[in-house]
């Protein structure tokens, strides 16, 4: 009687960096889930992160991140220009009732290192606020 041995051994696949580049400009996209998109490709959740790190350490060939690009911006805070105007007192002797305090709008003034200048009011839409400035910050003015 004879036995037969199967010995599978099973290796650590190899990416190409053409599919981790892709894999990663899906998940780079705006509103992309990484689950979604390992999924989608295959591979593991854990092996994206894996990837995203190395790019940020610049160990990925072939994708670079500017360091600059993932810092904070400086950001100084002015008072505005113009004070709101005091309602008049009555010319009578008869008291005002009270009102609530009339609230300003608050504005946002983003200065762009090429120079360009934007200005928001408050309760913008953070997605669309991040889409104008990257478009805007691109090149000189």
């Amino acid at each position: 009687m004879g036995a037969e041995v199967i010995e599978v051994v099973e290796r650590r696949r190899r990416w190409p960096v053409e599919t981790k580049l892709k894999v990663l400009d899906d998940v780079l996209r705006s509103g992309a889930s990484i689950s979604a998109v390992a999924d989608r490709h295959g591979v593991s959740r854990g092996l994206v992160y894996q990837w995203l790190r190395q790019v940020r350490e610049g160990r990925l060939a072939g994708l670079s991140v500017k360091p600059e690009a993932a810092a904070f911006a400086p950001v100084r805070v002015q008072p505005t220009t113009s004070q709101p105007a005091t309602p008049p007192q009555p010319a009578t002797g008869l008291a005002r009732s009270p009102r609530a305090p009339r609230r300003l709008s608050t504005s946002i003034e983003i200065a762009l290192a090429n120079g360009r200048v934007v200005k928001v009011e408050e309760g913008v839409d953070p997605v669309a606020l991040a889409a104008i400035v990257a478009a805007l910050d691109v090149g000189d003015a």
